[in-house]
């Protein structure tokens, strides 16, 4: 087993192929207030305000305490508090009800630092992703994987991996489940190595290879393969 407790750009460039998927947004709508929007997009955190655009291309049209309009690529929906929707290509211009994803697809863009982070769970917990199609599976540190509460020593085999730092001790497990936005998997291989490395948790191929990953410019798409 091979491990990084960083990724590599040069890597994830040799992930370029020549489409992408339909772009099917999911949101969830976590704070509204007046001209305000605070949501879920494919599970990162966006703050929205009225008129302006997100990243993923979402426009806040209006917002107040009950519910927020939003639009993107010219169809427009209405989402309540605690409420989550679909947007994308198959969106029903009448915003009447969100519209289930024919295929579950995540899109990603590029953060400054130049990698593709989501926030996903693991055994239902909240965790913070460093995606790295290098790494052989999930893997995380003893710290993270204390705080989600798994007994790593008791039901881990002790294992030795290589890491940018050297060799180091880790326990191979699997993790109940692992989810990042609307893609979910059970019985997943996962590493937990001792020490502070890796400081974010990496989703390795244990979890992407069951996936299509596709990457164009600053975009990351993770989706269903059927």
């Amino acid at each position: 087993m091979v491990l990084r407790n960083s990724i590599s750009v040069g890597v994830i460039a040799c992930l370029w192929l020549s489409s992408v998927f339909a772009e099917e947004l999911s949101i969830h709508v976590m704070g509204l207030f007046k001209n305000t929007a605070i949501v879920e997009v494919n599970g990162v955190a966006r703050t929205l305000k009225k008129g302006k655009t997100s990243p993923e291309g979402i426009t806040l049209i209006s917002a107040d305490a009950r519910k927020a309009e939003v639009e993107y690529r010219g169809k427009r929906m209405i989402l309540k508090m605690g409420s989550s929707g679909s947007m994308g290509l198959n969106t029903n211009s009448e915003n009447s009800a969100p519209v289930e994803a024919k295929k579950k697809v995540l899109n990603l863009i590029r953060q400054p630092d130049g990698m593709f982070s989501v926030r996903g769970t693991i055994n239902n917990t909240t965790v913070m992703f460093l995606v790295d199609t290098g790494a052989t599976t999930i893997a995380m540190n003893h710290h993270t994987a204390g705080r989600i509460g798994i007994p790593y020593r008791v039901i881990g085999r002790p294992i030795n991996v290589e890491t940018a730092s050297g060799i180091a001790r880790a326990y191979s497990l699997i993790l109940a489940s692992v989810r990042i936005g609307d893609l979910e998997l059970s019985n997943v291989e996962a590493a937990v190595i001792e020490g502070e490395q890796p400081s974010q948790v990496l989703l390795g191929n244990s979890f992407l290879g069951k996936f299509k990953v596709e990457q164009d410019g600053d975009k990351m798409v993770i989706g269903q393969r059927h």
